[in-house]
């Protein structure tokens, strides 16, 4: 009681109370005339990370998830969810070229010591089938599918799309090989040009983040392209060039389109 008295006093004093009102007017003042600017501030949207979540990108997520539908088209997904092991690059190294069982072929790691580096973890193969479980669900049209030899790729492949035709080495992320960039992004190309595409299904190629690049396409100059696992680019191929058509940055981007409440 006694601090309450000691405060009321203290603020009544003529020396204080007279500059304490006139701060508080001055601010009243300050605040009335930029109403305009503090009206702006409180009305700006909060800013998102996910590029995918603002209504133009929601209305092409909706366009796209229906015309790829129709077939002829080569989706590149990366895979489902893999454990994050800080030197993952010298295990890809050992399933895809440590082995006697051919150039393109793999390791296959699934029952070997270092799977938990290279395979999907437990999360990764319920989303991968529960990824596929959705396609035909939808009559999604899976036509030719490829892989990497890597493990978690393969593991996608097998329960999302119900398995590959083939493997190649080229569709290994970067991480395990010296390389010249501009080389690699030819061999790419070329790979990805040389796909067959069924007019009415689409070529699948089930493999990792950094395989597709702005130098193999013909229409994007971003050097960040980047898919979360699960996610996937839609991509065409005409008169011998490759268009990025779209980014289905999350699986789910796409597949909530199919279900509509």
């Amino acid at each position: 009681m006694r601090i309450k008295q000691n405060l009321y006093t203290w603020l009544l004093k003529p020396t204080f109370g007279i500059g304490f009102i006139f701060v508080l007017f001055s601010s009243l003042i300050n605040l009335y005339n930029n109403k305009g600017l503090v009206t702006a501030i409180l009305s700006k949207p909060l800013k998102t990370t996910n590029k995918n979540y603002t209504s133009s990108d929601d209305k092409n997520n909706a366009y796209w998830a229906r015309k790829i539908m129709e077939g002829g088209y080569i989706l590149h997904f990366r895979h489902a969810e893999r454990d994050k092991w800080i030197d993952v690059t010298m295990y890809d190294a050992l399933e895809s070229d440590v082995h006697a069982n051919g150039k393109n072929e793999s390791r296959y790691a699934e029952e070997d010591y270092f799977k938990e580096a290279v395979c999907l973890n437990k999360r990764g193969l319920i989303q991968a089938k529960a990824m596929g479980e959705h396609f035909v669900n939808i009559g999604f049209p899976v036509g030719y599918v490829v892989s990497s030899p890597s493990c978690r790729s393969r593991q996608t492949a097998n329960l999302a799309f119900g398995g590959y035709k083939s493997l190649d080495r080229v569709l290994v992320h970067d991480g395990p090989y010296k390389e010249l960039r501009s080389e690699r992004a030819d061999n790419l190309k070329k790979y990805y040009l040389n796909l067959p595409i069924d007019k009415t299904k689409n070529t699948i190629v089930s493999a990792h983040n950094s395989v597709i690049r702005s130098s193999m396409l013909a229409n994007n100059n971003d050097p960040k392209l980047d898919l979360e696992e699960g996610g996937f680019y839609v991509i065409s191929k005409r008169n011998g060039k490759l268009y990025l058509e779209h980014e289905f940055h999350y699986f789910n981007d796409f597949i909530k389109n199919f279900y509509i409440r």
